[in-house]
């Protein structure tokens, strides 16, 4: 027994002498060295970050956002990579700076979820093991050089502003038959004009609903007018001829929305609504409603059995309730129409007639009835806003103005509001014949227009002085001047005419 104990103990012994021998197993048995500087463990650790897992970045940023940084316990060299998120197509890296594919726009987020934080995943590796940092990078907004001036109040129920073509005089129309002139520059307040009667007199009852300044003879222009006396609406025109001359459009006792404005060729277009929708395809009984039509000065009033000092031109049918008129680049004509239940809409064309703009066969691109699809001439939304309170959202549109001016941040861009204060642009280009844009285009600008003093809540109209300047006209008797907030060594000129 004592020699089978002997021998057993050396057998073991033979054993893990050669098992030791044997390079795979030094580690395991005491023996060799460890380069990884892990105290014999034989795996690499993975790199820790030290970056931050938050920054944030003002919009329109081009370069480097962003600089990753991890230690590693090896000494290796670190490389960094993108390897998810939710956003990480928005991003490129080089090297450890972390850039935007696209400068970012607060105004129009490009991130999944549309809140101006993004979400990317950023990978640490040594070659051996890795490590992950899920970051969060927030675009903040810059005004882009603009800065909002109140420059009037005191307005008593404003309902139409425009541009008099000289330096930065503006005419704005009051609801109690007053037009009044503002130097946009100083906010000084004239009278301009009111409608009165034979003998000089105001017009008794007499209101007005918006006013346009367009071609009344050749280069000439006239100051058009929407007036309302008891029910009736109708359509006028100071400086056409040496007298003031009025034609009747529409009873308007049952709410009818009305709008005017200045269309091809710079003339004065009026379009009347027609919410009810039984109108607005009916051009054999002569009803005004839903339509919309372009106004001439009849160079020869007498020419007819009856006096007519207009020549009145149906450019379009199927509008449900028209909110402003405005010029576009390309000779085209933009007519702003609010929806009943779902959308409002933004329909451009440069069609003298013959135009259909949908309505009751359509609202927005939702077509109601069918055989909408079927209209003659029918003339599809630029651009549709869904009905509501979000920031993409329209509580009733309000017409704007194409502005080509110097502002960067808004340069070729469509500038317009809903009647609660929101305000929106988008660029010009955008809008391309047969394509329908819709609220993801828009970029929400309330921050970039936030005024200096008082509040844009309730807003009229917009207008564009002979300086290239722009004005908000709020219902609340206040106007603004949008204007750059680094003027000073900026000299401007007129337009010209």
């Amino acid at each position: 027994m004592r020699f089978q104990a002997v021998r057993d103990r050396l057998r073991r012994g033979i054993f893990l002498s050669a098992v030791c021998s044997s390079a795979l197993f030094l580690a395991a048995c005491g023996g060799g060295d460890d380069s990884s500087g892990n105290g014999g463990g034989g795996v690499a650790s993975p790199p820790t970050f030290t970056s931050p897992d938050k920054t944030s970045v003002a919009e329109n940023t081009t370069g480097a956002v962003y600089t990753a940084k991890a230690t590693d316990a090896q000494g290796s060299s670190v490389a960094f990579t993108i390897t998810g998120g939710t956003d990480a197509s928005a991003f490129k890296l080089d090297g450890a700076a972390l850039s935007f594919v696209n400068p970012p726009n607060y105004d129009l987020p490009g991130d999944a979820n549309g809140d101006n934080v993004y979400e990317v995943t950023l990978q640490a590796s040594n070659g051996k093991a890795n490590s992950s940092l899920s970051l969060l990078v927030t675009v903040t907004n810059d005004r882009e050089g603009i800065k909002v001036t109140r420059v009037a109040t005191g307005l008593v129920d404003p309902v139409g502003i425009s541009s008099l073509d000289s330096g930065s005089s503006l005419l704005i129309a009051l609801k109690a038959n007053a037009v009044v002139k503002i130097d946009g520059s100083t906010g000084t307040i004239t009278p301009y004009y009111s409608v009165t009667n034979s003998v000089g007199n105001p017009v008794p009852g007499l209101t007005l609903l918006g006013m346009t300044r367009a071609q009344s003879f050749g280069a000439s222009k006239g100051l058009y007018l929407l007036t309302q006396q008891g029910n009736v609406a109708s359509i006028a025109c100071a400086g056409c001829w040496s007298f003031f001359i009025s034609e009747t459009l529409a009873d308007v006792s049952d709410g009818t929305a009305l709008a005017i404005g200045t269309g091809l060729g710079g003339t004065a277009y009026v379009a009347i609504g027609d919410a009810g929708g039984t109108r607005a395809q009916d051009i054999s009984g002569g009803f005004g409603y839903g339509k919309v039509f372009q106004y001439l000065v009849n160079p020869d009033p007498y020419a007819g059995a009856s006096v007519s000092y207009f020549d009145a031109k149906l450019v379009g049918i199927g509008v449900r309730a028209p909110s402003a008129i405005m010029q576009f680049p390309n000779s085209r004509v933009g007519i702003s129409d609010r929806g009943e239940t779902t959308f409002d809409e933004l329909s451009l064309t440069n069609a003298l007639l013959g135009n259909n703009f949908g309505w009751p066969y359509f609202e927005g691109t939702h077509e109601r009835s069918a055989g909408g699809a079927a209209l003659t001439g029918l003339v599809k939304p630029s651009l549709v806003i869904p009905l509501g309170s979000e920031k993409r959202q329209s509580r009733g549109i309000v017409g704007g103005v194409a502005y080509t001016g110097d502002l960067p941040g808004i340069r070729n861009h469509y500038v317009f509001a809903d009647k609660n204060g929101r305000i929106w642009s988008i660029p010009l280009a955008k809008f391309t014949a047969g394509a329908a844009l819709k609220a993801d285009d828009l970029e929400v600008r309330d921050e970039d227009f936030a005024p200096d003093v008082g509040k844009i809540d309730h807003p009229v109209g917009m207008a564009i002085d002979a300086f290239g300047v722009l004005y908000i006209l709020d219902s609340d008797g206040e106007l603004f001047r949008v204007e750059s907030s680094t003027v000073g060594s900026i000299v401007l000129a007129p337009l010209p005419t």
